[in-house]
């Protein structure tokens, strides 16, 4: 019994390896294809709807600054309720005994 799994799992491997070749050479074909017609018509990324792939670098959007930090553990928190909604585990352990405030970032407000 184990060696026919043995026999096809064989026969799997070599089936995806040549479907991981042909794949490859049908893809260099393509690639190689593409860039032959944007050549021969002087076609712009845009003018084939593909200025979405642009190399642009998008601005990152800024975060909120850090509120809480256990210097510690090295764990900090900027009062974002992320995880359906819920207070990291540290958090709401210094909320339940009381000891949050020790952990609020200083600020020179």
């Amino acid at each position: 019994m184990f060696s026919e799994i043995r026999a096809i799992n064989e026969q799997i491997a070599r089936l995806q390896a040549q479907r991981d070749a042909l794949f490859q050479e049908k893809r260099q074909e393509a690639v190689a294809q593409a860039r032959a017609l944007v050549e021969q018509f002087g076609l712009t990324p845009a003018q084939v709807d593909l200025s979405s792939m642009s190399r642009t670098v998008l601005e990152v959007k800024s975060h909120r600054p850090t509120t809480f930090y256990d210097p510690n553990r090295g764990l900090s928190w900027n009062g974002e309720l992320k995880a359906k909604g819920r207070k990291p585990a540290w958090i709401q352990a210094a909320i339940a005994n009381g000891s949050i405030e020790q952990y609020r970032v200083k600020t020179g407000d």
